[in-house]
């Protein structure tokens, strides 16, 4: 089930907004604060964030910029819910890091459409992450595959005449000027049967 966060100072829009969600599989959660909100995040985990812009102390503008400002939840939406409607204010929501903004009194249709595009956008973020990170891990096995190869023999097992050199070299350098000899064996034809 998806975990939505609802951040408004006034109790009487957390009732519209689950007026709007009832039919919807959504856990809500409440804060009542930006303070509250930075309180509970880490322990709600929300997938999306509805946050109010006009509120006491920390306005939702502050409040998104510290928590887009966090890397945990830089890519979880944040959806303004304002009753500002000059294009300076909604400018302002999205420099903050807004993904999205409604205009208050909240149309339900609206909302719905409006967090179903964000929570989608989220989970194609979510793949694209996922995807990234095996690509990594896919990366670090092939680069340590080709450093194998680099510094083995593939017949012998022993370590290869590139490897040798460089530990060659690594040892000229630390032997602070003294001498000593080296010698060197290949075998020619030597195959595996």
């Amino acid at each position: 089930m998806l975990s939505i966060l609802i951040v408004d100072d006034d109790p009487d829009n957390f009732d519209v907004v689950e007026t709007c969600l009832i039919d919807e599989n959504y856990h809500l959660h409440y804060a009542y604060s930006g303070q509250d909100a930075l309180s509970v995040i880490n322990v709600i985990k929300p997938d999306l964030i509805l946050l109010d812009v006009m509120m006491p102390v920390m306005d939702g503008i502050e409040l998104c910029r510290r928590i887009k400002a966090m890397s945990e939840w830089e890519g979880t939406p944040i959806i303004m819910v304002t009753a500002l409607s000059s294009k300076e204010s909604l400018a302002e929501c999205l420099a903050a890091g807004a993904d999205d903004f409604i205009a208050k009194p909240v149309n339900r249709l609206e909302l719905l459409a409006r967090m179903r595009s964000m929570l989608r956008i989220k989970q194609q973020y979510q793949l694209l992450a996922d995807f990234n990170t095996k690509l990594e891990l896919m990366v670090e096995e092939r680069t340590a595959q080709l450093q194998r190869l680099i510094d083995e023999d593939m017949l012998t097992q022993l370590p290869s005449r590139a490897q040798l050199l460089q530990k060659l070299s690594d040892s000229y350098v630390d032997s602070s000027g003294e001498n000593y000899a080296i010698a060197y064996l290949d075998c020619d034809q030597f195959k595996e049967r």
